[in-house]
């Protein structure tokens, strides 16, 4: 775990400059943690978020995300283990122009007088180019601590976000490619805290919430099978969706080689045309278990809760392969990123990867012209190289290594 307090560079200077005082933390009485970001992307913050808390437990801790976060970030109308408030911002955030909406209306209420009162310590956990306009709420809070990551550390960042730095007191480099979850860590360490779960994932649900998942699983005829396997077929990234007609076949190898009793498929709303031609394509080639869609069915949360529940999941680089890694389900990620890629880029799984042990990573064995070291296409290309069977064999192997293997 890391513990030095890295200096800072501001953009436009090029100089170091003082280290955050090393009693910020102790000293704040109210933090604000920006985070807007997609779920996925939350979840890897978790780490973060625990040794916030841990670090500052005197300090009011308000958290900053992304509507579609908000129901993720604490059980509805239940208390949030790592903030004391959590909001979402509405309206114009880059331009200036936002209100905020709370999780619950105690939520909204106690960030307006934390607000008004003054944060002491703002972070931003947000590495690459901000789109969000973390960097304007920063700033708009005027506190004294305002830490973040430089617009320098990619070079499209330095293009997207050029000023950006100003609105920040202290930022850190980019140094070594690291995953997410260590990005967000060295911003805990600039802090002089550490993360006293040596950075595990951490996504808690309540007994009533996975009762409610193993209870919707019963619909499954015959109730909730064994070796279950939960596929997440599709991310709102066309790039990063496995062809579907590379899929069926895909999955079809792996239901055949592993025993799986049944699949139930994941996804938001945006996600249902395909989980349906998915479905469709797969009983009409005879898939020997049957499937369940619950694609377009779930909130996040209930998502999250019917992961656990499964034995596995299956999923394209998207939120619920994060939630599996948190939640302890061992699962396989089909990522667009070639083997051999720019680490740096944002679909690489060395930034991006679930964080965990019972973890797969598949990619394809090089990219397809004219991509060269990224997918840079707008509909799926570099992630189609990769081969159903080769895959289905690497995916089956993995999950009779895992618990999946013993399910039944």
């Amino acid at each position: 775990m890391p513990t030095e307090n890295p200096m800072r560079t501001m953009g436009g200077a090029g100089a170091a400059q003082p280290a955050v005082p090393p009693d910020a933390l102790a000293r704040a009485a109210r933090i604000l943690v920006i985070k807007l970001d997609e779920l996925g992307d939350f979840i890897l913050a978790t780490p973060f978020l625990r040794g916030l808390r841990v670090y500052a437990p005197q300090a009011h801790i308000a958290l900053a995300v992304t509507a579609p976060v908000l129901e993720l970030a604490g059980e509805p109308g239940g208390p949030c283990p790592w903030a004391d408030a959590v909001v979402t911002p509405v309206g114009d955030v880059a331009g200036g122009k936002f209100s905020f909406r709370g999780r619950t209306p105690d939520d909204l209420q106690a960030f307006a007088a934390a607000f008004r009162a003054g944060f002491d310590l703002v972070v931003t956990l947000r590495f690459d180019v901000d789109k969000g306009g973390a960097a304007t709420l920063a700033a708009a809070t005027r506190a004294p601590v305002r830490l973040g990551y430089s617009e320098t550390v990619t070079p499209w960042k330095a293009a997207g976000n050029r000023g950006f730095d100003a609105a920040y007191t202290h930022v850190l480099p980019a140094g070594p490619v690291r995953h997410e979850v260590e990005r967000n860590l060295a911003l805990l360490a600039a802090l002089g805290a550490a993360d006293p779960g040596d950075g595990t994932l951490d996504l808690p649900l309540s007994a009533a919430e996975r009762e409610a998942a193993v209870c919707r699983l019963g619909a499954f005829p015959g109730g909730r099978p064994g070796r279950l396997l939960a596929v997440a077929p599709t991310t709102a990234i066309a790039r990063k969706n496995y062809p579907i007609d590379r899929l069926r076949p895909l999955l079809d190898r792996v239901v055949r080689a592993t025993g799986v009793g049944g699949l139930v498929l994941l996804g938001t709303a945006d996600g249902v045309e395909r989980a349906s031609r998915l479905t469709d394509g797969m009983l009409a080639d005879g898939m020997p278990c049957p499937v369940l869609d619950l694609t377009g069915r779930t909130g996040v949360r209930e998502l999250a809760a019917i992961v656990a529940a499964s034995d596995a999941l299956l999923a394209m680089d998207t939120g619920p392969a994060h939630m599996a890694a948190a939640v302890g389900t061992p699962v396989a990620t089909l990522f667009c990123h070639p083997i051999g890629g720019d680490p740096q880029s944002p679909y690489a799984p060395e930034r991006f990867r679930p964080w965990g042990d019972a973890v797969l990573v598949v990619q394809p064995p090089h990219a397809v012209a004219p991509c060269t070291d990224k997918c840079l296409s707008s509909e799926p290309h570099c992630i189609a190289a990769i081969d159903p069977g080769a895959a289905a064999d690497r995916i089956a192997e993995f999950l009779r290594a895992s618990r999946f293997g013993t399910a039944g």
